[in-house]
Parts: structure tokens; sequence; C-alpha cells
């Protein structure tokens, strides 16, 4: 009996023509061992939340929680020695789960494909925390282009004990980068500031740093990371909740270790108008604090839009222009994809970006990323192989960077050896090449891969 597990956003009427029997939609974790016992004949399957299923030629949904309550949601722990199912896993970045869901309730106020707009109730915005989850047009919460509000809910932080066994049993299998993964890192314990209402204020209250401070100094205490053989990183980033604060604190531990922030559009009002919980001057105000703190400020934007204008581009052209000059040191563009269970759902992709009004943007990004590999020319990296290609060991840098290409010599099969390389030459706007140094020795995680 084929089922499709979740967390499922697709369009469940075409699985289950497909053939599957059962989809679970959303979070598993309210569903996964009531659906396991029903299939053991111990249960029924209309006694199952969230599961959508056939019942002869009728199609049923069972009511459930829309998202998973804590407990049961940090009650599984993941499998560790699974890792190395994975190619390249010692070379890879590992992602570790710190918070599920985001605080973003906002709403965007573009008209939506269906006709649908916001009608400026206020409610998403200055409402009591547990009313912003409801809307009355039935906008989902968000950014427009983003499912994680829709399908994960307000942030849960995971128990701090849990995200360190888990960093340290997978560092010391012979992981080398460990992403400590949340939609943003800086809700982290900021929905226990509010408990028990859910955390739907993605501004207020300012980040927990206690908890934040916490969770990274027991981290970079492991043994591996203190000498340098495994490193510690966190990504997304909001940026009105930067400040000279949480920057402080987050050099602290991980200084010269990159962040990610999405600026999407720079049109001040586009930005907004999309959902987005900051502004276009906190944004690169973000990026200024960052870099003034040792840390390495990336950002995101994203083509093809509901909304975008020749304008629009201009003004995100203008936006990653001054970012750049502040101290970005990566620009990553997305093109938009219509997401089930977004605002922006029923838009339809937009063209390449260069075949649309947006080639000036894809060829700024193009340009300034290549200028920044050429910049990282004559440094010293120390850098993790993960294979061979070509005649070439790729390696990657540490804790991140560009993927360089090093001429193997002796070293081809130097898998999970740190390397020392000198970058020679930008190949690309995302590849390098380098020469091998020297290889540095083995190490525990080595012994254990």
């Amino acid at each position: 009996m084929p089922h499709a597990g979740g967390p499922s956003f697709v369009n469940y009427r075409d699985l289950l023509r497909a053939g599957f029997d059962a989809v679970v939609w959303g979070e598993g974790e309210t569903t996964i061992p009531q659906l396991m016992e029903a299939l053991e004949g111990r249960g029924e399957f209309s006694d199952v939340p969230n599961l959508i299923w056939r019942s002869g030629r009728e199609v049923r949904r069972n009511p459930g929680p829309p998202w998973a309550p804590n407990p049961p949601l940090w009650r599984y722990s993941p499998s560790i020695k699974s890792i190395k199912s994975y190619p390249a896993w010692w070379a890879a970045r590992v992602y570790v789960e710190v918070v599920r869901g985001c605080s973003n309730f906002y709403r965007p106020t573009l008209r939506l494909a269906d006709g649908r707009r916001c009608v400026f109730c206020d409610l998403c915005r200055t409402g009591p925390l547990r009313t912003r989850t409801y809307c009355p047009v039935g906008i989902p919460p968000g950014c427009g282009y983003c499912s994680v509000p829709s399908l994960f809910g307000p942030p849960r932080s995971r128990p701090e004990e849990d995200v360190v066994r888990e960093v340290r049993d997978l560092i010391r299998l012979g992981v080398r980068r460990v992403v400590l993964s949340a939609p943003d890192f800086l809700d982290y314990g900021r929905d226990r500031l509010v408990a028990p209402e859910p955390l739907t204020d993605p501004r207020h209250p300012p980040p927990n740093l206690r908890a934040i401070e916490s969770l990274l100094r027991k981290l970079t205490s492991i043994q591996e990371v203190v000498e340098g053989e495994a490193f510690i990183m966190v990504e997304n980033l909001k940026p009105n909740l930067v400040s000279e604060e949480v920057a402080e604190v987050l050099a602290r531990y991980l200084e010269g270790t990159p962040v990610s922030l999405g600026l999407e559009s720079g049109h001040p009002e586009h930005h907004v108008a999309l959902g987005r919980p900051s502004k276009v001057e906190e944004v690169l105000r973000a990026v200024k604090i960052l870099r003034m703190y040792g840390l390495k400020p990336y950002i995101y934007v994203i083509h093809g839009l509901p909304g975008e204008t020749n304008e629009v581009v201009q003004a995100t052209v203008k936006a990653v222009k001054e970012a750049w000059r502040l101290g970005a040191e990566k620009v990553t563009l997305y093109r938009f994809t219509p997401l089930k269970g977004t605002a922006f759902e029923g838009f339809r992709r937009p063209p390449p970006a260069v075949k649309s009004r947006a080639k000036p943007l894809y060829e700024l990004v193009k340009s300034l990323n290549r200028e920044g590999k050429e910049r990282l020319v004559g440094e010293v990296v120390k850098a993790v192989p993960a294979g061979v290609r070509e005649g070439f060991m790729v390696a990657y840098t540490l804790p991140h960077g560009p993927v360089i290409l090093v001429r193997c010599g002796g070293v081809c099969g130097a898998a999970n050896r740190l390397v020392e390389v000198r970058i020679t030459k930008a190949l690309t706007d995302r590849v390098v090449e380098g020469v091998l140094l020297r290889v540095l020795r083995p190490s525990r995680q080595s012994n254990n891969a």
C-alpha cells in the first residue's frame, strides 16, 4: 500500500491519482505514530490526524493540529550514522535543525493571482500573537513566496542538549561542517520569551541572546571545533533583528563565518509589499554591522516576483551594489517559483533572468561574485577534499567558501584529510583554482571515518 510522507504541500489529488492510498499533510510527528498503528491493524485511518486518504472512490481528509506541538515535536532523534550514506559526506555542509517554523506572520499586500488582496486590518502586524495566525481574507502568512509559516508554523526551539548531542556525535563521526538550521537562527529561544503564546511577531521581542550564547558556547567548546578540525556555522538571519549586540555575540563564537540575509527586492515599497518583516535600509544596515564585527554577510535576491517592474529591478540593482560596498561577500540570485500553500502559489513561474527584465541584475550578480573570487587570489586557506574530477582534486573551503580545483599530485586519495591550499586563479564566479601547499596531520575524524 503506497503512502506519501510529509511535510507535504504538493497537490494531494495528483498523488492520489498517481496511485498513493494516503498522504500525510504537513508535519509528521503527530501523524506517523498513529498511521503506523493503523497500518498494523491497531487503529483506523479515520482516527489518524492530518491524513488524506482514499476510502473506496471517496477522498477523505482528517482534521488535526495545523502544526506539531512540543511535545511530541522534539521527541524523535535523527539518525547520525545515516550521514555516511551520502556522497562525500565528510566535506558536505550538514544541517542540524535548531528551530522549526518562522515568526513572520505578516501578509503580503500585493494583489494575489486569484484577485484577493490585503484589507489592511493590520491584525497580522499589531494584533495579539495568537490571533495573527488568522487572516480575514485567507492570505497565507509570511513572505508571499515562502511556505515555511504555513507548513511549519511559528518557531519552536529545539532543546539545547539535543542540539549539542547531535552536533558532537556528527563531528566525532567525521563531519567537518555543521550548519545550525533554522528559517532564522535569531528566532532561537525567542519563542520562550513569549510562551505560552506563539511567536508570530518577527520584530518583537528582540533575540534571546542568553539562549543563543549558551548554545554557541557549548558547541564551540567541542574539542574538534576548538582544534580547527570542524566548524560551526549559522545561515539565515532576519535583517531587522540584527543589532550590534547580536553581531558581537555571533562574532565571539563564529568570527569569519558566513551569515545570510534576505534582500529579495531592493525597491522599498515592493520589499515590504512582499510580506517581508524588514525594510531595505535594515538589510543594508545589517550587512554593515555584521561586516564590522568580522562576519561574512551573504545576501539573497529573487527575480521574477509578483509586482516586479523595471523600476523594481533598477532599485534592486542599486541596493545590491550598496550591499556590496558595505561588505557583502556573495550574492545569490534565485528565480521565483510559486509554491503550494503560499500567497503567491497562483502566479506563473517567470522566464530565466537572462531572458527577462532582470538580465541587468543577473549580470551584476555574476560580475560581483567573480570579483569576490578574484579577491581571494593569493590567500592560503584550509580545505577538505571531496573527490577527484578530470585530474583535479575537488576541495571545499573551510568553514565555507568557493569550490577549489587542485591538481592532484600524489594526494588524490586524501579524502577527509585537511589540506592547505593557496588560491591562484578565479575560474568562474563560483569556482577557483589552487595549488596544494601541504596535507595537514591526520585527525581523530580521519580515524573515525
